[in-house]
């Protein structure tokens, strides 16, 4: 009976941690505290769980975190991400590429990689600055 209750009290220990570690937002929130302690390999670690559970902010902060311990594997996980999201059809994932893209244009900026910052500047431009173009100029000139 006490190896019973000890195997129920195990299982349901490891389901309500699985069910804390699984949740995108709190891994999230850790990797923030991890680059706040400037510890750039645990936060790029628990901002690339987050993004495994689907939880996308965790997703657009791995190529940056990255970035601080290896240049040319952050400028490739920003590229990789910026063309995954580009590649979707869904509105949400458009406005959010949108989000991106200013984020990372700004933050390879402060990176002192204006190579990077002017490589997403082209890329915003291509992909948004047609459409705006064509909202305030739907017939464009015709």
């Amino acid at each position: 009976m006490k190896i019973f209750v000890a195997i129920c009290f195990f299982i349901l220990l490891f389901n309500i941690t699985s069910k804390a570690l699984s949740n995108g937002e709190v891994l999230y929130n850790q990797a923030i505290e991890f680059l706040k302690k400037n510890d750039y390999k645990n936060a790029f670690i628990y901002f690339s769980i987050a993004c495994y559970n689907n939880y996308i902010p965790g997703c657009d902060m791995m190529g940056p975190v990255e970035y601080q311990i290896d240049k040319n594997k952050g400028e490739q996980i920003s590229k990789n991400w910026v063309k995954t999201l580009s590649k979707s059809k869904n509105q949400l994932a458009s406005t959010h590429l949108k989000q991106v893209l200013k984020y990372y244009i700004d933050i390879y900026k402060q990176l002192n990689n204006k190579e990077l910052s002017n490589y997403f500047q082209k890329t915003y431009n291509k992909l948004f600055l047609h459409i705006e173009i064509e909202k305030i100029n739907p017939h464009n000139g015709k």
